[in-house]
């Protein structure tokens, strides 16, 4: 592993940073700000979700094109440009003056943060690496799991101390001047064009699929419902987390500390899973791998106490890190790595439309049912019917 990391630090560096500059673009991170925004513009919880998912879905399609032109325009270009885009929006958050802007702002963050750049780090790791992928999307992961662990504490501060608009000047000035000169550096002499120090795998790149035949592809929607189910999963849960909370008499500085362990075994979690990967390979795996995730939820429907929230949280982030390696590296096997940036815009492009649901439906179910045991019950009929899908998958070639 060292030796690894030693001969492609600069590629997984990369991997990482990108990975870790998608956070101004998640949900944790935005919906920090939701009561500054709501209060300013004058936004009930209903109107502010529903701007926010219709500016989630319209990324969601803009990434469909923006997502495949990471497989003919450079990587520097590229990456450049999301960057600058991330940094600007960021400064048009900071000086928002009306709804519709608002609006803007909110799509652009998706498509740039949670989306482009998400996009990019797990598109350059599958595409870059083939005997070694599952440790490089393990090590590139770390940046998902660390931006959950400090961004909220630093925003919070910031939010305190200076205000949410000197918060999201702050975070223009964070990402054009630290990231856009890290991101400078670091691309301007290496292009990123081989694994260095390993041999590809001839049989990966002679599978070379195009988008248009991987939908025609019936594998492709068996698979697709278990890669996507963890995006609708812990999106919904964690947009209601507060509910859920209360519904557990649980405290909001109890559900604050749980981030790390959630953080800390989403962690722990992608290094589990990349060994498994290169040892098994992500078809064999992906079945399985939300095994961890259905046992958190059974143990819920028994217990409130405190403790079960850290356990909670932990199997959230643990199967987390297990979708995130074993679910890029399966799209890889199957379908080559020619074609892969045009391919994962599409899965970018299914996974940001389940996030953008789960807030919606699990809302719905909550206000119907005044309870939690519904989604858990909904979530493991979900886990059991897509884990068989992708089952039955394997059977062919």
């Amino acid at each position: 592993m060292i030796n690894f990391i030693y001969k492609n630090i600069h590629l997984l560096f990369f991997g990482f940073l990108i990975a870790f500059s998608s956070g101004f673009g998640q949900t944790f991170f935005i919906s920090l700000f939701s009561n500054d925004f709501r209060q300013t513009f004058d936004l009930t919880n209903t109107e502010f979700g529903s701007l926010y998912s219709i500016a989630t879905v319209m990324s969601a399609i803009t990434i469909i094109w923006a997502g495949k032109l990471i497989d003919t325009v450079s990587l520097k270009k590229y990456t450049l440009v999301i960057v600058l885009g991330l940094a600007l929006t960021c400064l048009m958050a900071s000086i928002v003056f009306n709804i519709f802007f608002l609006f803007l702002t909110i799509y652009f963050l998706r498509l740039f943060g949670q989306g482009l750049m998400g996009h990019t780090s797990r598109t350059t790791m599958a595409r870059y690496f083939s005997i070694n992928r599952g440790k490089a999307l393990a090590i590139s992961g770390f940046g998902f799991s660390i931006g959950e662990m400090i961004y909220p504490t630093i925003v919070v501060i910031l939010l305190i101390t200076i205000g949410w608009r000197l918060a999201w000047f702050s975070s223009f000035l964070f990402v054009f001047i630290i990231l856009g000169g890290s991101f400078y550096f670091l691309l301007r002499r290496n292009n990123f064009q081989k694994e260095e120090g390993f041999e590809q795998h001839i049989s990966y790149q002679d599978i070379s699929w195009r988008r248009r035949d991987v939908l025609k592809d019936f594998k492709f929607y068996l698979y697709l419902p278990l890669t996507l189910l963890m995006s609708f999963t812990v999106t919904g849960f964690l947009f209601h987390q507060v509910f859920i909370a209360e519904m557990k008499s649980w405290s909001m500085i109890n559900l604050a500390q749980s981030f790390v362990f959630y953080a800390t075994c989403g962690i722990g979690g992608s290094i589990i899973s990349g060994l498994l990967v290169d040892k098994f390979t992500g078809k064999k795996l992906v079945p399985f791998h939300l095994i961890p995730m259905a046992g958190i939820l059974i143990v819920m429907l028994f217990s409130d106490h405190v403790y079960i929230l850290y356990l909670y949280m932990a199997g959230l982030g643990l199967s987390n890190g297990f979708t995130e390696n074993i679910s890029n590296s399966l799209w890889a096997e199957i379908y080559g790595v020619n074609n892969l940036g045009s391919i994962k815009a599409l899965l970018t492009f299914f996974g940001v439309l389940a996030s953008a649901s789960s807030p919606f439906l699990y809302g719905i179910i909550i206000d119907q049912t005044n309870s939690i045991d519904i989604l858990i019950y909904l979530s493991l009929i979900l886990i059991t019917i897509f884990s068989s899908l992708a089952l039955f998958a394997n059977k062919f070639k």
